[in-house]
């Protein structure tokens, strides 16, 4: 009976199914036994366990209209706002019972105030996870000193402080909200789901057969070897490695401004010119997963290139498969910098629950999830990470060299999961607004 149950409306202003996080939000209200109803975009399909869980139900709102992109940029926020504004507290105050907000910042505005509006009318609770900072990422497209980040930041600021609780993604964060904003915010470290996890040979082997299919790159360059891939090889019932086979790198990117992927293009033109050279550096074969707007840009950037020791390639994988990739693979990249210099790589999280080895830029709190040295390395210039892939792959696979090592300690560290995070830290919040 849903009427005789605690409901939590979870708000993302943006696709759900490209936010991981609130997904994993609302399967652990779910499994608490509250009932969820998720106010968001609709756009990439959310996970089958949220799509079949019956204690949620997602309220998908309408895009902005196409021709509010064709106004002026000042006249297109302007409108754009008022349209989202609008519909997310008419959408709001439809649902026919609420005890409490999760909403997911950025973004701010008008999200903030309109979910601080309705958590006053509605008489419930407002509960805020600060994933970043809006105004430092609309900083990036128009410039800090700005009056439109200046507004945001307050807005951000103002209504951040009326929330009944906050939580936060890193310890920097939750420093930089109590000194400056005086916001008082627990630390939810994202971690990855069960789902990310090593595999085996026989696994892998079988996944690059399914890949094949779609992607000619992974199949076996002899055209005989059925049993063959571009990594492994299946003799005898049993699943080998190549010793010959090419390093695959993986970087999975929202292709925004805050990664810049050209840093990477530039280190790939670096280990192409060092390859050349050297007979102790193997083929990459660097493959890139995502979506957004940059895309399309980079991907001609990418077919410009003459490299033949390196191939990029770029794919959109299923939820499903991803992890199984991620464990396939033998390095990871994030070019994540972080608008504020405050939140952390969610790809590099579900990197580790995979023991895959990362190499990340360097920025403020990167050192919260990387330790240099121990489960990977960071770096600040294409240079940098092109020396770190030929020393990780030198006379790969048969040296053993500190891609070994990372991989080793990120085998035994003891990860922490998702729910176990989740129960320690949101479940005790929400008991104290008797939730």
């Amino acid at each position: 009976n849903r009427g005789n149950k605690k409901h939590i409306c979870v708000v993302v202003l943006g696709d759900f199914g490209r936010s991981p996080r609130m997904q994993y939000h609302s399967l652990s209200l779910a499994k608490h036994n509250y009932l969820v109803d998720v106010v968001a975009y609709k756009g990439s399909s959310p996970f089958n366990q949220v799509l079949e869980n019956d204690r949620i139900q997602i309220h998908y709102m309408k895009e902005v209209p196409a021709i509010i992109g064709r106004t002026p940029k000042i006249i297109q926020y302007i409108l754009k706002t008022i349209w989202q504004a609008l519909l997310l507290f008419w959408t709001l105050l439809r649902l026919s019972k609420m005890n409490c907000i999760l909403l997911q910042n950025p973004p701010s505005i008008p999200t903030l105030p309109v979910c601080w509006l309705i958590s006053w009318l509605r008489y419930c609770s407002l509960f805020v996870d600060f994933h970043n900072y809006g105004y430092t990422i609309l900083s990036l497209s128009t410039g800090k000193k700005s009056k439109l980040v200046k507004f945001a930041k307050w807005c951000e600021m103002y209504f951040g402080r009326k929330a009944n609780k906050s939580i936060c993604v890193t310890k920097a964060m939750k420093d930089d909200l109590n000194e400056n904003w005086n916001i008082r915010a627990s630390v939810l470290y994202d971690c990855p789901p069960s789902i990310f996890h090593p595999i085996s040979v026989e696994e892998k082997h079988y996944f690059f057969k399914k890949m094949s299919e779609t992607y000619p790159q992974f199949k076996s360059k002899l055209e005989t070897a059925e049993n063959e891939t571009r990594f492994t090889k299946l003799i005898e019932d049993k699943c080998e490695l190549l010793p010959s086979r090419p390093a695959l790198v993986v970087s999975s990117t929202s292709w925004t401004e805050d990664e810049d992927f050209s840093l990477l293009l530039a280190a790939l033109d670096d280990y192409e010119e060092a390859a050349t050279r050297r007979k102790d550096l193997p083929n990459l074969i660097v493959a890139i997963t995502g979506k957004g707007h940059l895309k399309s840009y980079y991907e001609k950037e990418i077919k410009n290139k003459n490299f033949l020791r390196v191939e990029v390639i770029t794919l959109w994988l299923k939820f499903e498969d991803y992890p199984t990739f991620l464990a396939c693979a033998d390095l990871g990249i994030s070019l994540h910098s972080s608008s504020s210099g405050l939140d952390l790589p969610m790809k590099v999280v579900d990197m580790f629950g995979c023991c895959l080895p990362v190499c990340a830029v360097s920025f403020n709190c990167i050192d919260e999830l990387v330790k240099n040295g121990e489960n990977g390395l960071v770096f600040t210039s294409a240079i940098q990470l092109s020396n770190q892939l030929q020393c990780l792959f030198n006379d790969f696979p048969r040296k053993k060299t500190d891609l070994n090592l990372f991989h080793k300690n990120l085998m035994k560290s003891s990860n922490l999961k998702w729910d176990e995070n989740w129960n320690h830290t949101v479940y005790p919040l929400l008991n104290e607004l008797s939730l």
